[in-house]
């Protein structure tokens, strides 16, 4: 685990408050993921960022290999070794690969595995298994194409944790509610705070909006690093 495994995801606010987010939070040692406000502001968004941290760039890239190889050519412009871009596990071994040869370790690749917003009944229509099993296939998938870690909910932590074969991909995992947020609208199905996230085996933790719509999100950031640590 860094001092600070915190990747706090900044979708849904515009562009300044982005930014001006990020510089508050820069001291933390926290870093940024972007999906949709990414691909609204284009990749000069990337370098912007990268002033105050880490940046994961979440397209889910999912095409065939060639598409997909575009993409992360285009992305080795901008992004640093210290950085993340997602893929879809699901796309393949092929895929997978063909991006980390492109890649060529000029940025970190993650696999993303199974959505956190899944439930296992919608787990089961999809992928014909309950999320654990779809994970870990996914998984292996990843570790096969050499890519540099996975996404995946932090119920299947434990799980994955058993698997020597698995252990050296770094562990990202959104769906994560401290104990203090008290938001229950929000459209996450397999949830976990922090501090069990990262002592099941988390490398990184998405946090979006129990920082970001907090009204002093320094302070947020500060009390989800304290139940982190405490015991």
């Amino acid at each position: 685990m860094s001092d600070n495994p915190i990747i706090v995801a900044l979708d849904g606010l515009d562009k300044d408050r982005a930014l001006a987010l990020a510089q508050q939070l820069s001291q933390t040692g926290c870093g940024f993921k972007v999906n949709s406000l990414l691909r609204r502001e284009g990749r000069g968004l990337l370098e912007d960022l990268s002033i105050f941290g880490l940046v994961m760039a979440d397209f889910k890239l999912h095409d065939i290999p060639n598409t997909v190889v575009n993409d992360v050519s285009d992305l080795s412009q901008t992004l640093c070794e210290g950085d993340f871009a997602t893929v879809h596990a699901s796309g393949g071994i092929d895929m997978m690969s063909a991006a980390v040869k492109e890649a060529s370790g000029k940025f970190q690749l993650l696999a993303i595995t199974v959505l956190t917003s899944i439930s296992p009944v919608q787990c089961e229509l999809t992928f014909g298994c309950p999320p654990a099993i779809a994970v870990i296939k996914l998984a292996r998938w990843a570790a096969l194409a050499r890519m540099d870690g996975i996404v995946c909910s932090p119920r299947e932590l434990k799980e994955l944790s058993r698997l020597a074969e698995l252990r050296h991909l770094k562990k990202v995992t959104p769906g994560i509610r401290p104990e203090w947020y008290q938001n229950q609208t929000d459209d996450q199905q397999r949830v976990m705070t922090p501090k069990q996230a990262i002592d099941f085996g988390a490398d990184y933790i998405v946090m979006g909006r129990p920082i970001t719509t907090a009204s002093d999100p320094l302070e947020a950031m500060q009390r989800t690093l304290e139940e982190i640590r405490k015991g």
